[in-house]
């Protein structure tokens, strides 16, 4: 209490602070209105929900026309306990009891026939076919595509993967490209080029890692051409990703350590050696490796030679080239020195973009790879995961043929959608969120004389 009235004040203060949140909180539950709440977390955005239920209830809207996503199953369970808790209650309460109930719900006194609805309610709810629909995205997906199986594609009966079986499956996918990709006549196939550049650039988090992150986009795995053709053709993938790191067309490491051939004369590096040598131990040590740059056979050594001189063992430009006491006396030494410096840091971002290109391209043909194996063992098992799931559902609402008939059979039975933790909802969820709102703002559903949210 002492912690409350440092934040809030005195008690009027208190009471104002709770009644302007008890206001907020009826304006979000409004049924008649399209709302987003945003608030922190504990702040009662999921009593906000379970009151719009209610008062959805009761202003009339039947159990099966309201669907109430939520994050978690427990959510969902936690969602419903409160709701059939209040309708149960409302049963057996006494009328000023109810009528004050039912007054602090929706900020107004109830009419009689609200009164006689509300004990009602309860009763509605339980025998509603197919009950109140308060569940997870993945569940309302699963009910959507097992309803629409045919239309969706997907086979009907079809069994969920659970986390250990979908590891199990992807498993024997990626043990089936690791075959593919060592087979003798694989030798030379683009897959085969692919695991020996990822498995050079894997780090230590390790390629397994890397894989699993890869396996994750599916979408672009599917737009980027990957399939399970250890030659299939990546050129969309490869276009995106030289575009993106802003690669010339051409670019090769043959090209990236000539390059370098440009920087210094061998009469410059003889002469900043002998500069160098002149200096403290740090200049002596640095004059070592401007010999080396010298006697480094062009291309690949000659690179290294110049990493050695121009960075640090971390791959950092070097802060300084020369102790104080030789800047000051070879001044013009030194900016040439430092001019070649960032030239050869610019070529060194060039050979970084390349190698991030390469492994990018590795990646996204192995995982392509795998994911097409994937999809083919689940298949073969008349199974779904539930990135499945939702994919599934996306695109059954968004861009299957039979799209507009589906949405007339859902339009039919629905009239509000609530989504708890709408921020933690994915992109492709909100797809199917989104699908299934539009018929409520155009055509028919937007004429209907009834509010939609």
């Amino acid at each position: 209490m002492d912690f409350l009235k440092r934040l809030f004040g005195d008690h009027d203060d208190l009471k104002k602070v709770t009644a302007e949140t008890t206001r907020l909180q009826s304006d979000a539950s409004d049924p008649t209105c399209s709302v987003w709440v945003s608030a922190n977390a504990g702040t009662g955005k999921t009593h906000v929900l379970t009151m719009r239920v209610l008062r959805l209830l009761l202003a009339g809207t039947a159990p099966e026309r309201i669907l109430a996503l939520t994050y978690t199953k427990a959510a969902a369970a936690e969602m419903s306990k409160r709701v059939f808790e209040r309708l149960a209650a409302w049963v057996t309460m006494e009328d000023r009891a109810l009528a004050s109930a039912l007054e602090e719900l929706t900020g107004r006194a109830p009419s009689a026939d609200e009164m006689r609805l509300a004990r009602r309610l309860f009763a509605i709810a339980i025998e509603t076919p197919g009950g109140l629909k308060v569940q997870t995205i993945h569940a309302f997906c699963e009910r959507l595509l097992q309803r629409f199986s045919l239309e969706a594609d997907v086979p009907p009966g079809f069994e969920i993967l659970d986390d250990h079986e979908k590891a199990e499956l992807l498993s024997e996918a990626m043990d089936e490209m690791l075959l593919a990709a060592t087979a003798p006549e694989n030798a030379k196939s683009p897959l085969a080029h692919a695991m020996a550049c990822a498995v050079g650039y894997a780090t230590e988090r390790g390629f397994e890692e890397l894989l699993g992150e890869a396996l994750g986009h599916r979408d672009w795995l599917e737009r980027a051409g990957g399939a399970a053709r250890p030659d299939a053709d990546l050129s969309v993938a490869e276009e995106s990703y030289a575009r993106a790191l802003a690669l010339p067309a051409g670019e090769s490491h043959a090209a990236i350590e000539a390059a370098v051939e440009g920087l210094l004369t061998s009469q410059d590096l003889a002469r900043i050696k002998s500069v160098l040598e002149s200096g403290t131990k740090t200049d002596q040590s640095l004059a070592s490796d401007a010999l080396a740059v010298t006697r480094a056979a062009p291309g690949k050594m000659r690179f290294e030679a110049y990493c050695k001189l121009f960075l640090t063992q971390g791959g950092e430009p070097r802060k300084k080239l020369m102790t104080k006491a030789l800047v000051d006396e070879y001044g013009a030494l030194h900016e040439m020195f430092c001019r070649a410096q960032t030239a050869f840091v610019r070529i060194v971002e060039r050979r970084c973009a390349l190698q991030v290109y390469e492994a990018s391209l590795a990646l996204t043909r192995i995982a392509g790879f795998v994911m097409d194996r994937y999809r083919h063992l689940k298949a073969q098992r008349a199974a779904l995961d539930f990135e499945d799931l939702v994919a599934k559902a996306a695109h059954l609402l968004e861009r299957s043929d039979a799209v507009e008939w589906v949405l007339y059979k859902l339009d039919g039975g629905l009239d509000h959608i609530l989504v708890d933790e709408a921020q933690d909802t994915a992109p492709l969820q909100w797809h199917v969120v989104r699908a299934l709102a539009q018929e409520f703002f155009s055509g028919e559903g937007a004429t209907q004389d009834k509010v939609r949210t």
